[in-house]
């Protein structure tokens, strides 16, 4: 889920390349990697591998521009939606770190953080966050940020922080027996970060009921 509001909405995407696209995008990179192997140190590059790193290049570049278009048309609707759309202040580059560690410490699950960090990469939420906020500003409404530590663990209905909570990726379930919350992680952080701040009463739409503006994210 790339997108999830507090206010419940789960703004999804398809895949940015086909099935078939993303089958011949692995057998171009797979097969470049076998000609790179092939080649002898200070041999120049073949006309055949050339064109296989052409052909990724497209594909690469056509998901891309599938991205762009996405996050141009969901951000220019939420600006249009809402006064204000709060969200986690993220640090993508540490989540993004590497995992592999040193000759003498190496990491753990290497090719799982791999993956994780090129899903990350390809959703490309510090962009969607650069074009909310030109596009909120532009009609005078602004995206605040607040921290995005422990939104992860602690409850958006009761407040409850509680280690464990976020039972897996997307499943929150709230230990608080009073409250039970049970419902999407993404969209329970989303509530935590719109709880976490105040709208500027400069930024406020004139005549338009500011917590009917308002979205976590």
């Amino acid at each position: 889920m790339p997108l999830a509001l507090s206010t419940g909405e789960k703004l999804r995407h398809k895949p940015w390349l086909t099935h078939g696209e993303r089958e011949r995008l692995l057998r171009l990179e797979r097969a470049a990697a076998r000609r790179r192997a092939a080649r002898t140190r200070g041999e120049p590059v073949s006309n055949r591998l050339a064109r296989t790193y052409d052909q990724i290049a497209r594909l690469r570049a056509k998901a891309k521009r599938r991205a762009y278009d996405w996050q141009h048309q969901t951000t220019t609707a939420l600006a249009r939606k809402y006064s204000a759309i709060v969200v986690g202040d993220l640090h993508i580059t540490n989540m993004t770190r590497s995992a592999a560690g040193t000759a003498t410490a190496p990491g753990t699950n290497v090719a799982q953080k791999r993956g994780l960090n090129r899903a990350i990469a390809g959703q490309g939420w510090g962009r969607t966050v650069t074009f909310l906020t030109y596009k909120a500003a532009e009609r005078g409404g602004c995206v605040p940020t607040v921290p995005a530590q422990g939104t992860s663990q602690e409850c958006h209905r009761c407040h409850t922080t509680t280690a464990g909570s976020r039972e897996s990726q997307s499943r929150f379930v709230c230990k608080n027996v009073r409250c039970g919350w049970i419902g999407n992680a993404d969209i329970n952080a989303a509530g935590i970060s719109f709880i976490g701040t105040t709208l500027p009463p400069d930024r406020r739409s004139p005549g338009v009921e500011t917590s009917s503006r308002w979205a976590g994210l």
